[in-house]
Parts: structure tokens; C-alpha cells; sequence
């Protein structure tokens, strides 16, 4: 509507100043449509700069995260670095299991804090700031134009204690690590089987009555375990570097 009045002003000034002959009615009507053309103008300004009509709203909302790790054994949570100053990230994660990637607000107004907890869900909770039209007046007067621009905005990003917190570079050695462990040296192997045959004599004996099947239940915990330090490990010497 706003736009509608400027070009009113403009035709209605351009009309009475150029097309008509010198007189009172001319005169009136300059300053009518001046007054149109100029006071459309500041409103588009004040509406711009000072976000005349508008109020700042601030909602929140919760959602419930997925790793960004396709791999269900190695959750993490990743970041990128936003601009060459190091000071500004964003976090990408899925929405669902299955779901495609994505991330956090590139934007300077945006902040991002990361914690951990002993749940099991992973969640982003959003703080957000934004200019909206104080009623339905001023959203049509201006078009819509500018209703919900950011103020600021904060996310809280909260990941389970399994979690590992990489940067994207970080995720791409730490995946090289892991493939190199999928073929372990002959002495690797043997340190291993010693781990899992100590771990299998332990268990026999708190329980000398040890069937089969249970014992095959200690290997495989006890191989998990070797596999889940093996990436603790991993990560940790990715993220000392």
C-alpha cells in the first residue's frame, strides 16, 4: 500500500505541477500530492531504519536433534567455521534419522552454545528477537516488508556425554583413523584377542558354570568395548591436534 501512495504522490505532483495552469487549485494540489510524495517517503525510511509500526518479538522453540554422523556407533554433532576469524560457527545436525543435514543460522546476530547431559536425546533450543508489524494496519500499509527481521537470535545445543563434538575437518581425519582400524597390524590383532580372552577368564571366574552362549555374549561385549576406546581414542587424537 505503501508503494501504491508513493507513486500516487508522484503521478498526482508531476500531473498538477507540470500538466495544469498556474492557479489556486494548482497551487493546492501541489501541496497535497507533495505532502503524499514526501510523507510516503519518510514512512518508507522510518519503516526501514526505525521500524515504525513494528514491535520486537521474541519466541523459543525446542526441537529434538539427530546426529550428523551416518554412522549410529559414532554420534556427533559438527561445526563450521562461518568468515576467516574463527569466531563465529555454525553446528550442523539432522531433524531426523534419516533426514538430510542441515545447520544453525549463518549469521553474525546468531550465537550458539553447546553442553552436554546425561540423556540420550540431543536438542536445539532457539531464543529469537524479530521486528514484526504491531497489527494488521501497518503489515498491509507496508507490505509485508521486513516482518520478522532478526534482532538476534541463541541457540542452546545440548548433546548427549556420547557425543562427539568435531569440526568438519576434524570428522574427515577421524574417518581416515577409522578406516585405517578396520585392517589393525598383526600385533594389533594379538592385543585384542589377548583383551578379550582376559576379559572371557574374568567372567569365568565369577561364574564357572559358564555356558557357551554366555560366553560368547562376554566376546562380544568385550570386542564392543575394544571398539568404542578404540574411537575414543580416535577422537582424541583428532581433536589434539
Amino acid at each position: 500500500m505503501i508503494i501504491a501512495t508513493l507513486i500516487i504522490g508522484v503521478i498526482g505532483l508531476y500531473l498538477s505541477f507540470v500538466m495544469m495552469k498556474t492557479g489556486w487549485v494548482r497551487g493546492i494540489l501541489v501541496t497535497v500530492f507533495g505532502i503524499v510524495m514526501l510523507g510516503s517517503l519518510y514512512l518508507v525510511n522510518a519503516n526501514d531504519r526505525s521500524h515504525f509500526g513494528m514491535k520486537k518479538q521474541t519466541t523459543t522453540t525446542t526441537h529434538v536433534i539427530y546426529s550428523a554422523s551416518p554412522n549410529k556407533a559414532l554420534p556427533m554433532l559438527l561445526r563450521q567455521d562461518v568468515g576467516t576469524s574463527g569466531k563465529r560457527q555454525v553446528y550442523i545436525y539432522k531433524l531426523s534419522e534419516k533426514g538430510k543435514t542441515t545447520h544453525t543460522q549463518a549469521d553474525y546476530l546468531v550465537t550458539n552454545h553447546v553442553a552436554k547431559t546425561s540423556k540420550k536425546t540431543a536438542t536445539l533450543k532457539t531464543v529469537k528477537t524479530e521486528w514484526v508489524y504491531q497489527n494488521d494496519f501497518y503489515r498491509a500499509f507496508f507490505s509485508n516488508q521486513n516482518n520478522h527481521k532478526l534482532v538476534k537470535a541463541s541457540n542452546t545445543i545440548t548433546i548427549p556425554n556420547a557425543w562427539a563434538n568435531l569440526t568438519t575437518a576434524q570428522a574427515k581425519a577421524l574417518g581416515k583413523q577409522l578406516k585405517q582400524a578396520q585392517n589393525p597390524s598383526a600385533a594389533d590383532k594379538a592385543k585384542m584377542a589377548a583383551a578379550v580372552q582376559q576379559a572371557v577368564m574374568a567372567a569365568r571366574m565369577k561364574n564357572p558354570q559358564m555356558t557357551a552362549a554366555q560366553q560368547q555374549q562376554v566376546i562380544a561385549k568385550a570386542q564392543a568395548q575394544l571398539k568404542q576406546q578404540a574411537i575414543k581414542a580416535a577422537i582424541k587424537a583428532v581433536t589434539a591436534k
